[in-house]
């Protein structure tokens, strides 16, 4: 894959080095593609998708009325099929539905059957009572890192802790947050009202 510097993929942008976002890290390999991000200010780098998108927009949805996503979705598939799969494509000069069943097909995974657990990343302070708070419940983190703010991971499964880059406790997670998506929560509490 290869995409612009969003900040949803780039955490910080670098011509030869590039510092990835953790979790579109972890969500690439749990998916099984790579992430080749575009230079900066090099459009060359890019796929050449973005023409694309004039194309779609004058003969796809130019005058069309929708009645809503369901059919704007079926009726974008049959567009594909029938107009767009089928035209004589400028670069390849054949057929995009014709090459993507010799040259491209054969090289995809089959699509996940699961729903992809998204983790969170906070970086919660350990209490005096040795706990930190992830998602509204609380777990024991060795006594040395009192007053430290430590790194979590946390998804359905799991609560892994770190600190300085070492994993120090693992945890099963809560039976409240392994119910629901996991939320991150404030350090500060709203005041009680009177």
């Amino acid at each position: 894959m290869i995409p612009d510097n969003l900040s949803a993929v780039v955490d910080k942008a670098n011509p030869t080095d590039p510092r990835l976002n953790q979790a579109f890290v972890e969500y690439a390999q749990a998916r099984g593609f790579a992430i080749d991000v575009g230079r900066v200010c090099h459009p060359q780098d890019k796929p050449r998708v973005e023409r694309t998108v004039g194309y779609v927009q004058s003969s796809f949805f130019k005058g069309e009325n929708f009645v809503d996503l369901s059919d704007a979705q079926r009726r974008a598939e049959e567009w594909c099929r029938t107009t767009a799969g089928l035209r004589i494509h400028g670069t390849t000069a054949t057929r995009p539905i014709e090459h993507f069943a010799v040259e491209e097909a054969t090289h995809l995974l089959p699509a996940p059957t699961e729903p992809y657990d998204l983790p969170i990343y906070v970086t919660p302070k350990v209490h005096r009572d040795h706990h930190i708070e992830v998602d509204k419940a609380l777990y024991s983190v060795p006594g040395n890192l009192i007053g430290r703010h430590v790194e979590v991971r946390a998804d359905r499964q799991l609560v892994k802790v770190f600190s300085r880059g070492s994993l120090f406790k693992v945890h099963s997670a809560s039976a409240r947050a392994a119910g629901g998506p996991i939320r991150t929560t404030c350090r500060r509490r709203r005041p009680s009202m009177p």
